[in-house]
């Protein structure tokens, strides 16, 4: 099944990836970052119910597009969806619950700080790390450093 992940992603990224006509990416660096994808959690001495209520504040230099959807083959109403993140430095995802979407974030080139409802202290991703969305989660994200940020996300969501 990872395999099939990294192929499918790979597949998409072939070559160089332009991001908003903003940023290209480096194709190397970008298959590298999936190629060693692990999944980022807070240390299990950190963890806490209910730790965090709020994040970084309103939606800023957040920009996102979708880039395949493809029906549940069990339930029609629903489908996957991916999605491509780019977020400024600087900018912020606001806080959000997984309540009824979820899924898994992969963070493709840059750095993010997350700050999330079960960890009492903030997260750093980097390229390569993945965050699990389960639907206990609820979170924010913001972009600290200088570099353009570039998300993939897979979500569950309504048809």
């Amino acid at each position: 099944m990872r395999t099939l992940i990294y192929v499918s992603v790979a597949a998409l990224l072939a070559g160089c990836v332009t991001v908003n006509d903003q940023r290209t990416i480096n194709a190397d660096s970008t298959l590298v970052a999936i190629g060693e994808a692990r999944v980022r959690e807070c240390p299990a001495e950190r963890r806490q119910a209910n730790a965090r209520s709020e994040g970084f504040g309103a939606a800023s230099g957040v920009a996102s597009e979708d880039i395949a959807l493809t029906p549940l083959a069990s339930d029609p109403t629903r489908v996957v969806r991916l999605r491509r993140i780019t977020v400024q430095p600087g900018g912020v995802i606001p806080w959000h619950d997984h309540t009824a979407i979820q899924g898994m974030a992969l963070l493709v080139s840059g750095e993010m700080v997350e700050l999330r409802n079960s960890c009492l202290d903030p997260i750093t991703y980097r390229a390569g790390d993945v965050a699990i969305e389960d639907a206990a989660t609820a979170h924010s994200w913001r972009n600290e450093s200088d570099e353009v940020a570039v998300v993939l996300v897979s979500h569950v969501v309504a048809r």
